[in-house]
């Protein structure tokens, strides 16, 4: 791979890593861990159809209880904030540095896709970060209990909801993305 594609890879890999963890409160979700993974070759894309109403209610609740902090963490004194500089290391690297590099990324993210055939936890997502040179750490606080896992804010808001809007989703192409119901062609 040239030098140049070797950085463009390196830098949509970092990129998906930054938005899993710059995500905040209700946007905070397991199924954005997908979104991650899609960029090792060969990985599960995300399920097509959705889990049944209380599969992904569990998963919901398995997310809320390992993966939500009461407060968020605190930047090290080395990270670095302006977001021109977040790749600038790789302006020096020649072909084996930004090789090495982009091994380390899916190095990182498959530890966190395999994790050991456990749940995912807060230390999980912190060690997938870590694999970014600037050293930000992610806000891991999620809305009340009640707001995330039930529907006491809104009516079309927490995970139930978000649940209901795919019951009967049969669409070749799911989106577990989005909200549904799905559009588009009928299986």
């Amino acid at each position: 791979m040239a030098a140049e594609d070797l950085r463009r890879a390196i830098v949509n890999t970092r990129n998906a890593i930054r938005a899993h963890r710059d995500a905040k409160g209700d946007d905070r979700c397991w199924l954005d861990d997908y979104l991650v993974w899609e960029c090792i070759k060969g990985s599960f894309q995300s399920p097509l159809q959705p889990p049944l109403f209380e599969q992904g209610m569990d998963m919901c609740r398995a997310f809320y209880k390992l993966r939500n902090s009461s407060k968020a963490d605190v930047p090290p004194p080395e990270a670095i904030h302006d977001k021109t500089q977040w790749d600038a290391d790789l302006n020096d690297m020649d072909d084996v540095q930004l090789t090495e590099e982009l091994a380390l990324l899916q190095s990182a993210i498959r530890a966190h896709r395999d994790a050991g055939g456990k749940p995912l936890t807060i230390e999980d997502d912190r060690a997938l970060y870590a694999v970014l040179p600037e050293k930000l750490p992610a806000d891991f606080r999620l809305p009340p209990e009640q707001d995330f896992l039930g529907e006491a804010k809104a009516p079309h808001a927490g995970c139930p909801s978000f649940w209901r809007s795919h019951e009967g989703c049969k669409t070749k192409r799911h989106d577990l993305h989005k909200w549904g119901p799905c559009r588009g062609d009928e299986t």
